[in-house]
Formats: structure tokens, sequence, C-alpha cells
């Protein structure tokens, strides 16, 4: 592996030797004023002319927006979702149904994040602020052939701006209720004839907007703060480009609102919170806390071969994670008596969390043609190496009191009935892979292209973990099993792509593709984990087969993509939740999903009818469906289930246990057959009309966004309780901004409906098991389902 790294920075060295004239940025394409450009196939290219789904946004249209970070995307891509979790390690993106929503770090996202370059390690990453942004572009369907393994959902790909030539800057500062402050600058300009300097940061505080009666004080809010850095030198034919990021984020999110509580000693311990859809309290003793940080340091080389370009990424990112989360969610700032005697009336559970760490160092190196031609093509080679560090605590109490001490609901709980048990763990993983890929299109007839594409791949992955033998709370009993153990495995795949394209002319083609993705293995690396026995999960494999058209009228007043797809997954990597909150034993494992299939029609069209007025809209039709054995019932069926005989075939999508060879009952499971996919609406459709006028030496506007999605279910488990109705925001913007530099103003509004939806729902912990009240219900509620309006003022020069 030494030696692989070696060849790659030998690589590097040799592009950086082998540089004669003078420096160039290829490879030129052919636009026109108003063309996207984007490099959605590691190449420069026109919007119009990359035959695959991609929605492009400028920085411009991202600040109209008021699209402040990644969390938010979801806004302008038709079929991306974003599902919050209690912290970014267990939030994620979805496109077209595919996405990864697991706790541990032993596995890598079905949705690619890609920053100047750099594939993020892990999803945490991806939810980042968005600063000094030149574009974002959103692909959907598999993209691994050029992305790499963690991309068969889709990717987001993140360009940010280089330096520049001339001297020249900006400033933006933006309020909002709620207590929502920015504040980002950059500026950049030569420091002498070959080399430029940008500079770039940001500082964001919202003081939060759910109120937490306990603390008197708001939280699901947080701070941060990050600073971006690019040199770039021109060495003769031989440009080079150093970056730096780094980023800081400390936030008191995400906690839950109880949206429903059944349990009458659970409301009376939530008190003065009064559970219901329109709840916006909590009655915690500890917020919910993450903390974040963030290093990136990459050097870009290219060049200029005359006929080719080659080019090389060397990155190193650093990312430090530290959460922990109030589970019983109610004040219990020291151990108190909520009604039994063990789990689920916990009388303290305010530990469960950790942290880890993430080094990677990645180096990719390509060759493709520097104009486009008959025949275009890059290829290249990949290496990644991976470490992570994982640690977790948890603590539970409860009150051995019996129910004839007479001590009332919410009472401290007597010493010597105060019960605790909690365990810790740590896991090691280590995790690289080596890669060749290329890809090309050649120009067979007329307008008729081929296109071909290859990626070959080996990856090893391996995780060291255990428990502590011994309770980290003194007098603690243990409430995890101790294993210890080593696992390793490694894999070598063969995927790629293959298609037709036919372009009618400059402003119009189709094309049809098919793409074979792949998503790699993963390991345990949590606190339940048995690492004795630590069970590979499968990779993830799709078929994805998409047609499509893009055309634009010669007076561009009409612009439209249309794409249609059908993707087979198999093996789809999910997460099972075998928790069993009658004994408090919360289990979250990773396993394959049988199959999942989802399909549908995407458009996206944008009309200019007069001067001034665009009139941009989407419509997305997703029908993702998958089939998986072995899932838990949803909690409120789990009393409730079938028995079936060792070897006798269970029912499906019915709640059952089973008995083994060894006459042991399992716990109460359901084989889905056509399960819904989370968070996957089946229907989207956006519209957004803008309109800008000259006035003097400034150019006002009104943006009005308006957006509808069908309902959708939060649970892969079918939960019937955890869906949300369909829903309509509508979002407005009102500004002035300079025509080339100057002051510029708007003020804007975030659904001014003021129509509430959850981003995420779940059941609750405290009292809450299939036994004991399991409709105790929560959601995460998050700001954007409040009507609010803000303030932004800024300068460029």
């Amino acid at each position: 592996m030494k030696s692989i790294r070696t060849a790659l920075l030998l690589g590097l060295a040799t592009t950086a030797l082998t540089q004669t004239a003078h420096a160039q940025q290829a490879p030129a394409t052919d636009t026109a004023p108003g063309d996207i450009v984007v490099t959605a196939q590691k190449r420069a290219e026109r919007l119009q002319d990359v035959p695959l789904a991609v929605t492009a946004l400028s920085a411009q249209a991202l600040a109209t927006r008021n699209i402040t970070d990644t969390t938010s995307l979801g806004q302008i891509s038709p079929s991306l979702t974003y599902t919050q979790g209690t912290n970014p390690n267990n939030s994620n993106f979805r496109i077209r149904g595919i996405g990864t929503a697991v706790f541990g770090v032993g596995n890598e996202s079905s949705v690619s994040v890609v920053m100047d370059g750099v594939v993020m390690a892990r999803a945490a990453q991806g939810f980042s602020d968005l600063a000094d942004i030149e574009r974002i572009e959103v692909l959907r369907g598999p993209q691994g052939t050029l992305f790499g393994k963690n991309a068969t959902g889709g990717a987001i790909n993140v360009v940010t701006a280089r330096p520049t030539s001339e001297l020249s800057g900006k400033v933006n500062a933006t309020i909002a209720e709620k207590g929502e402050y920015h504040l980002n600058g950059t500026v950049s300009g030569p420091l002498s004839e070959h080399v430029r300097l940008r500079l770039s940061g940001y500082y964001n505080k919202d003081d939060g907007y759910i109120y937490n009666v306990a603390r008197k004080a708001k939280t699901n809010g947080g701070e941060g703060y990050g600073l971006r850095g690019k040199l770039e030198v021109d060495i003769g034919r031989l440009n080079l480009l150093a970056g730096f990021n780094y980023g800081h984020n400390q936030s008191q999110c995400c906690q839950t609102v109880a949206i429903r509580t059944d349990n009458a000693n659970l409301a009376l311990l939530q008190a003065p919170v009064i559970a219901g859809p329109l709840n916006m309290q909590v009655n915690s003793n500890l917020d919910t806390v993450t903390l974040t940080t963030q290093q990136t340091y990459s050097l870009e080389a290219k060049l200029d071969l005359g006929a080719l370009s080659l080019t090389s990424i060397s990155a190193y990112q650093k990312y430090k994670f530290y959460n922990n989360q109030d589970v019983d969610a109610i004040n219990t700032d020291v151990p108190i008596y909520s009604g039994g005697t063990a789990a689920p009336a916990y009388a303290q559970f305010d530990v469960n969390g950790g942290g880890y760490q993430l080094d990677n160092f990645s180096q990719e190196l390509r060759l493709s043609n520097a104009k486009k031609g008959r025949l275009n093509y890059v290829g290249g080679l990949y290496f990644s190496d991976l470490t992570i560090d994982r640690d977790f605590t948890r603590r539970i109490v409860t009150c051995s009191a019996p129910a004839s001490s007479g001590l009332a609901i919410g009472a401290p709980c007597p010493a010597a009935n105060v019960v605790g048990s909690s365990g810790a763990s740590l896991a090691h993983l280590r995790s690289y892979q080596y890669a060749g890929f290329g890809q090309v299109d050649y120009n067979l007839v007329g307008g008729l292209k081929a296109i071909g594409g290859m990626r070959w791949q080996h990856e090893y992955i391996s995780v060291y973990g255990f428990q502590y033998p011994n309770a980290p709370f003194a007098g603690d009993s243990l409430n995890v099993p101790v294993t210890r153990g080593f696992t390793a495995a490694s894999d070598e795949v063969l995927t790629g792509k293959a298609g037709l394209q036919y372009e009618f002319n400059r402003n119009a083609q189709a094309y049809a593709t098919y793409t074979r993705g792949y998503k790699g293995q993963s390991l345990g690396t949590e606190y339940n984990q048995t690492f004795n026995n630590n069970a590979v999960v499968r990779p993830e494999t799709v078929n994805a087969f998409e047609v499509g058209f893009k055309g634009t009228t010669i007076d561009r007043k009409l612009s439209i993509a249309v794409s249609a797809f059908i993707a087979k997954y198999k093996d789809l990597q999910v997460q099972a939740n075998k928790s069993d909150q009658s004994t408090g034993n919360f289990l979250f494992t990773v396993t394959n999903a049988g199959a999942a299939t989802t399909k549908g029609v995407e458009i996206e069209l944008t009309l200019r009818p007069v001067d001034g007025l665009s009139i941009n809209s989407s419509l997305a039709y997703t029908h993702a469906r998958f089939d998986a054995d072995g899932l838990a019932c949803p909690l409120q069926n789990q009393a409730s289930f079938a028995t079936i005989a060792y070897g006798a075939t269970p029912p499906t999508n019915a709640c059952y246990k089973q008995y083994s060879v060894n006459n042991v009952l399992s716990g109460a499971n359901q084989n889905v057959r056509g399960g819904i996919l989370p968070n996957t609406p089946e229907w989207r459709f956006t519209i957004n009309p803008r309109y800008e006028r000259n006035v003097g030496s400034m150019i006002a506007y009104v943006d009005l966004a308006m957006a509808y999605q069908s309902s959708v279910l939060f649970a892969l488990e079918q939960d019937p309780l955890l869906v949300q109705r369909a829903y309509t925001t509508f979002d407005l913007s009102l500004g002035a901004r300079p025509a080339d530099k100057g002051i510029s103003v708007s003020i804007f509004a975030k659904n001014l409906t003021d129509q509430r939806f959850y981003s995420a729902m779940g059941h609750g912990s405290e009292l809450t098991s299939q036994t004991l009240t399991p409709n105790n219900l929560t959601a995460f509620v998050p700001k954007a389902a409040s009507r609010y309006f803000g303030l932004s003022v800024g300068y460029s020069f």
C-alpha cells in the first residue's frame, strides 16, 4: 500500500517537473453568454451537453433563495431530500429515494458529497455551510464510474470560487427572526503576475427556535465559524491551486418535540409542555450537544500538455465529532421516580454519546483531452487511506422504589434506590482503496455519440473494537456485553457505464445510459457491536437505466430537461432497529435489504417569456420500493404477533416471532414486501418566478418560490404512525443588487403561510415500549416549518 501511495505522489512530482512554457486553464469548452458550465463528468462542459440528470445553481441563485448550507439543497433539486437526525452523523441525504440512514461510522453514504474535487469520507462532513461558492451541482442517479464507490444514489458536487487576477471582494450580513445571524466575507486578487490568493471566512449564529422550559432558554440552535484559503500559482504550463478549509460548529441540536403523549405519568413529567402537533417546547435538563471540526488541505495541479491535460488532486482531511443526547427528554437533573422500577421508566438517561476522529488521505491522477473533439476521454487512478477512532458511552439509571413507597411522579429518587448501569466502547476502523477509471464518448456519425466508462477498484476494511470490562461510572453495573475482536474484509469489483447520445444541434440532445454502481462493504463500530463476531455487510449494487432530453430554444426563452429512470438495487444497505424498549436494550444494526427499485420521471423547465421575467419549475415522480426480511415490526405492533415454528415460512408484511433450531424465540420481526423507502415523496413540484428590472444603476428583483411534496413515511419499518402528510411552502425575496459592484440589499420571508411540517418522526423512549404506551411520538421540527423574516445586506468591490 505504501508503494502505491509513493507511486501516486511521484506522479504528482512528475507533473510539477515536466512543465514548460505558459500556464493555461484547460480544457476549453464551446460556451456562449448564458451557458452554465459544470464539471459533472470531471471536465468542464456546458450543462446542456451533459448526458445525465444534473441540477446546477450559481452562487447568486443560492443567495437569492437564502440557501446558506447544504441541508437546504432539497429546495432546489427535484428528487433530493434531507432527513434530520439528532446530529450530523445520523442525518442523511436521499436522491431518488436512495440514501444511507445509519448511526455507525462503518458505512459510507449512498449520496457522495464532493468539495472541490475531494470526496468527503463520511456523510456527516457534507452537512456544511455554503460560503464563497461558485456553484453547486446535484447529480442524480449512480455516479460511481467517475466519483467512486459511495455514489450509488447520486452526488452533490460543491465548487468554491477560485482566486481572481484582479483585486475584488465582498461582504454579506444577514439577520433573521428567532436570533439568526450570518456574516461572510471574501477578498481575492493577485500577489504577483503569476500568483493569486483568495481568502474567505464566515460566522453563523442561531439562538434556536425550540424553547426548553427546564433550562429557560432556546435550543436547536448553534454557532459556527470557518476560514478558507486558496493560493493559485502559474509556473509555465503548470497551474497549482493549494487550498485549505477549516470549519468549527458547536450546536445544541437537534432535539425532538413531543407531538403525542398517551402515558399520563409522562405527561406529568413533560409539564408544563403539552404534547401536540404544534408543540414547540421541551422540558429537559440537558440540550442535545454536537461539536464538529473539519479541516481539509488540498493541492490541485494541472499540466497543459497541448492536446492533453493532466490533473492531480492530493488531499488530507481531518474531522472531529462529538455528540451527546438526553434520551429521556425530561428534567432529570437528579434521578427521579417516573412510575416504575425498570426500563422504560427511566430515572435518568442523560449520557448517550461519544465522538470520533477521522483522518483521510486521498490522491487522484487523471488525464483528459484538452479540447472537445470527435473522441473525448478522461481516465485516471485513485487512492484513499482512511482511519476512524470511535468511542461511545451510555448510562441508564432507574429507581427501585416500589409504588408503595408513596413517591410522587417526578420526585427525587432516594439514594438507596438509585440503580445505575453503564458501559463504554472503543473501535478503530481502517479502510483503503485503489482504483483505475476511465470514460469516453466517441462521435459515431452525425450527432450520434457512443458513451462508455469503467472503474476497477480494490478495497479493504477492518475494525478492531471492544467494550470496556468495567462500568465507567462508579457503583454501576455493566449494561452492554463485553466483547473484543478484529475483523477484516476486502473486495474487488468492476463497474461501469454505457450509453448513446444524440445531438440534434447545439441546443438539443437526447441520451440513453446504463450504469452499474457499487457501494463497498461495511463493518460495525458501535456500542452494542459484538466485536468478536462482527458480520460483514455485503456491498450494495445497482443496475440503473436512464433516458433523457435537454433542449433550449435559440432565443433562450425556453429550456427543458426531462429524464426517466429505473434503478434496481441489490443488497441495499439499511439500518434495522433491533431494540427491545421494554428492557432498555437499544440496538440498531446495519444489514442488507433483499432488493429495492426506484423509478420515475423528472422535468426541469425554465421559461423567459419577456425581458426580466424567468420562471423555473420542476416536477418529480419517484416510485421507490424495497423488500427486506427480518426488520423489526412497528413498536405498537410488537406485542401482537404470530408464532412461527422453526423451518416454517414466516408471513409477509405481518409481525411474527420464530423459533430457532435451538428452540429460542426471536424478537418481533416482519418480512417487508413492497415497502416504501423512507422520506421519499412520490410527487414533488416547484415553481420559482423571478422578475428583474433595471432601476438606475441597480437591478431590482422579486423572487417567489413555491414547493409542494406529497406525503412521506419516515420509518423503514413501515410504521403508519410516522407519516408526514403532503404540504406546500412559499418563500419570498425582494431586493436590489448592483449590475457590477456595490451595495446589495434584500428582505426575505420563509414559509409565508406558516405551514407546519416535520423533517423526521419517531417513538419516544421514556415510558414507551411495545407493552407500555407505544404511541408516544416525537418529531424533528425544522426552523423552516415556521414563518420568519430576514434582511441581507452586502457590498462587493
